[in-house]
């Protein structure tokens, strides 16, 4: 499949899923998948949606993960976050390609609502470091594993690091290689069991295209407006986007 397969209302559905991923990666700094698998689900299946983010997600996060040369020490420090994400991943890539489609849709859409609600309600749990030791391997394997049903390794992976109090520079170099590491078992999943094929693959390059023009809108309106309204304004529109997921998993 690539975009000329599709119908308008379908491609712009998609262009624009892509251009307001990248505004908010642009804005805030993640979000990209957050943003644009929910929507893009919303017309068409969950594992179509995530094969189409493929390029977008490997090429910003690998961009990520080297800003500041910090992968060693982000590796020492969370090696057993990484090793049960992995493993994580690989058995919610399993539930993806073989469960069906609704059910799927209900999982995506009722996590992406759980993300919003802690977000409104500005949960952010203090984590000690004799905690983390113990925490690491926990919150690595259910990041990986519902990353690997929805591609959607963020939320808790974000909040976990934000409870850490990581510095700015480390927490984007640490979700970055997160992202990256746990990105890539899913994405061979989706190769090896058919998901991802040629098509699929030029696709998702074409997706960068839209993204990029909106990671370049995003980044000059940081400058202009409030980030916390543009956040604000972009979990209501998450609330009624998981809201209707959820709806198409039951009817």
């Amino acid at each position: 499949m690539i975009f000329s397969d599709f119908d308008t209302f379908t491609t712009l559905t998609i262009v624009l899923a892509f251009m307001l991923a990248g505004v908010s990666k642009g804005v805030i700094g993640f979000g990209l998948p957050l943003i644009s698998i929910p929507i893009i689900a919303t017309i068409l299946p969950v594992p179509v949606a995530i094969a189409l983010t493929a390029a977008p997600i490997l090429f910003s996060n690998l961009f990520q993960t080297l800003q500041g040369g910090r992968q060693g020490a982000v590796l020492r420090r969370f090696w057993p976050f990484v090793v049960a994400m992995i493993i994580g991943v690989l058995f919610g890539a399993q539930i993806l390609t073989r469960a069906d489609q609704s059910t799927v849709s209900v999982i995506v859409g009722s996590f992406l609502l759980l993300f919003v609600t802690t977000q409104f309600m500005s949960l952010r749990p203090n984590i000690s470091m004799e905690a983390e030791r113990r925490l690491n391997p926990v919150i690595g394997a259910v990041s990986g594993l519902l990353g690997g049903v929805s591609s959607m390794f963020g939320p808790i992976a974000i909040t976990y690091l934000v409870s850490l109090k990581l510095p700015k520079d480390e927490f984007i170099s640490t979700i970055g290689l997160f992202y990256f590491v746990g990105i890539l078992p899913l994405y061979a999943t989706l190769v090896i069991t058919g998901v991802i094929a040629q098509n699929e693959i030029i696709a998702s390059v074409l997706a960068c295209i839209p993204l990029y023009a909106g990671l370049f809108f995003g980044t000059w309106l940081r400058r202009h407006i409030s980030q916390r309204l543009f956040q604000r304004v972009l979990l209501v529109a998450m609330v009624f986007v998981s809201l209707n997921l959820i709806r198409r998993g039951f009817v």
